[in-house]
């Protein structure tokens, strides 16, 4: 900022508009010995992760037990976090969220000494959230009984008592306030002890679940491809070693829910199905395949028709694109900056009709076996 360009900011009207927690989060995340250009969108960043962050501390209290549950309550204080076999007992996604929570203390206690604020500062924007929605949606929402709530429940206290913890020095209201909320705090958040350090993590439980993660993700990836109704669950087939398939069986309702899979139709095997050439392949990682059948996702023949039409507007307009540039008085008199955008655009409408051939290829192809 600088008074004589004019582009100062004032820091309350920025706190008005945007709130204190959010204005000191963007701060931090600027490099060491670097000047920071403070702009509305990173502001505007921060302060969607200030309400995301909000949200979660709805979303905990939600499911924690009520206050007057003592039996509930005692169940979730029985676990303790601090030792390898205490680790081990947890199923495969508690594990993860309490390995990668561990990993994330560490880091950030290391950068805050050395004084790396904006290392701190994109460590949480990269780890929080998706430990704590693995820690909780994925085992609260499905079946096994208490004993499964009580694990979740516990994890789920866990995880966010510590987030809160670290996140305090940058916002410090926003997290005192959730700290509040939850029950039984009798000392305020600024004056609670800091997470402990060197805190055990089960590195192969890491590994197994980002497996899973990769698989989820293929999945859902391939849904959003083909734009399948979100409340549509489709079925599959999981192909992997027997190694592989003893652990991620073992949470095929975590994989169904993430996933909106058909629980009762999801199979795991370690060959490809009977009907491979009628289903989507994808490949989650070294080692770990899935294949969805087609017909669970789309009405082949009127995607074919969708598809043979849109294909049709794309190639003409890439040969319009191709025109323009196959014109010597375009390429001559035009600005260089306008050809430069014309051949991106041109570029970009290619690479979109090779992969939209490529869908209606095998679309087409699906068609002819399964008649």
């Amino acid at each position: 900022m600088s008074k004589t360009l004019g582009n100062v900011i004032d820091p309350l009207d920025t706190i008005k508009e945007y709130g204190t927690d959010s204005l000191r989060f963007t701060l931090s995340l600027g490099t060491a010995g670097q000047d920071l250009n403070l702009s509305t969108e990173r502001l505007t960043s921060n302060k969607a992760f200030t309400n995301k962050l909000w949200n979660a501390g709805k979303f905990v209290l939600q499911n924690l037990p009520g206050q007057s549950d003592l039996p509930a309550w005692n169940a979730m204080q029985d676990f303790k976090f601090d030792t390898e076999e205490s680790l081990l007992k947890l199923p495969l996604p508690e594990c993860w969220a309490v390995s990668k929570l561990h990993m994330l203390i560490d880091a950030v206690t290391m950068s805050y000494d050395k004084f790396f604020f904006g290392d701190v500062a994109r460590e949480y924007m990269t780890s929080f959230g998706l430990i704590l929605l693995i820690a909780s949606k994925a085992r609260l929402y499905q079946s096994g009984g208490d004993s499964v709530a009580s694990v979740a429940q516990a994890v789920l206290l866990y995880v966010f008592e510590n987030i809160l913890k670290l996140l305090h020095p940058f916002m410090p209201f926003v997290t005192e306030e959730l700290w509040q909320s939850l029950p039984d705090r009798e000392t305020a958040l600024i004056v609670s002890a800091w997470p402990q350090t060197s805190l055990p993590s089960q590195a192969e439980s890491v590994k197994k679940f980002e497996n899973l993660q990769a698989l989820t993700r293929a999945i859902r990836n391939a849904r959003a491809e083909y734009s399948v109704e979100p409340a549509r669950r489709i079925s599959a087939s999981i192909v992997a070693s027997s190694e592989v398939i003893q652990y991620i069986s073992k949470e095929r309702e975590v994989l169904a829910l993430l996933s909106r899979l058909d629980l009762q139709n999801v199979s795991f095997t370690d060959s490809p199905p009977g009907d491979a050439n009628q289903s989507v392949h994808l490949v989650a990682s070294e080692g770990l395949e899935a294949y969805l059948p087609l017909a669970d996702m789309v009405d082949i023949s009127a995607e074919v028709q969708r598809l043979t039409k849109r294909l049709a507007k794309m190639q003409t307009e890439y040969d319009g694109l191709m025109a323009r540039l196959n014109s010597p008085s375009f390429v001559e008199k035009a600005p260089e900056d306008i050809v430069r955008g014309v051949r991106e655009k041109a570029a970009e409408a290619e690479e979109k009709l090779t992969l939209t051939r490529n869908r209606l290829s095998f679309l087409q192809s699906t068609v002819l076996v399964s008649n």
